[in-house]
């Protein structure tokens, strides 16, 4: 009842909810259309979840403002994870391939969506599918195909982050890959999804505003042997991008 009564009151973001399934439909299918005919390719997996990503920060008012990017090819991007919203806003500005939560499969389109952009989905209770991930982290960076990794596993409102995972840390100091720190935060600290939340009443919630806006900063890329060592750099450099944006 409660969140009936959220949707009836917001009926912009209803507009919006309907715009998100329609745009990742579109895309998706023109994706899975473009694997078949000619394959999958670096340029495929741009199109469709850059495409899909700016789609979505245009019709749901999300504002973005950002630095430009320190590197092009092969690397692991490590944002924070503030809310859904981030994905988004990755996508839009990172088109690369996401690791993320296999419940991603359940949602319309999404496992055709991760299928067509080579992203990667992960039990994080299956001991095998953890291994599997990072399998295809290291294949997909082989491949010329960055990751984008949210080390903290969850959303986090903040201010800073939480402790970070160590797995992807592992695979990117054994391969010697680099790592882009990415610092994101919201204006409204209410605009981040955490707790118990569900995601139809902060939808709802949040994009019943006008316009939604977010700082995103890139780091400098941090290559090294040692993943403790690694981790702790990356995290350094995201609390610092973080106090930075927070204090502007």
């Amino acid at each position: 009842m409660k969140i009936a009564r959220i949707i009836l009151y917001s009926p912009l973001a209803l507009i919006r909810l309907i715009f998100v399934v329609l745009i990742s439909a579109y895309v998706t299918v023109l994706g899975w259309l473009w694997l078949k005919t000619k394959g999958f390719s670096r340029g495929l997996q741009q199109w469709v979840i850059g495409t899909w990503g700016r789609s979505i920060l245009f019709v749901c008012g999300i504002k973005v403002d950002k630095n430009e990017i320190p590197l092009t090819g092969n690397f692991i991007l490590m944002p924070n994870h503030r809310s859904y919203i981030d994905i988004f806003v990755v996508a839009a500005t990172t088109p690369a391939a996401m690791v993320g939560k296999a419940e991603i499969a359940k949602w319309p389109f999404g496992a055709l969506g991760a299928r067509v952009t080579n992203s990667i989905l992960v039990d994080r209770k299956n001991q095998k599918s953890l291994l599997l991930t990072m399998k295809k982290i290291k294949e997909s960076i082989s491949c010329g195909v960055p990751v984008i990794l949210f080390p903290e596993g969850t959303t986090y409102k903040g201010p800073l982050t939480k402790q970070f995972k160590n797995g992807s840390f592992k695979i990117a100091a054994e391969g010697n890959i680099p790592v882009i720190p990415m610092a994101i935060d919201f204006k409204d600290e209410n605009d981040a999804w955490v707790d118990k939340d569900t995601f139809v009443g902060h939808f709802f919630r949040q994009l019943g505003k006008p316009f939604t806006h977010v700082t995103i900063r890139y780091g400098k890329p941090i290559q090294e042997n040692d993943y403790k060592k690694l981790q702790q750099l990356t995290k350094e450099q995201i609390e610092l991008m973080l106090r930075k944006i927070q204090k502007a």
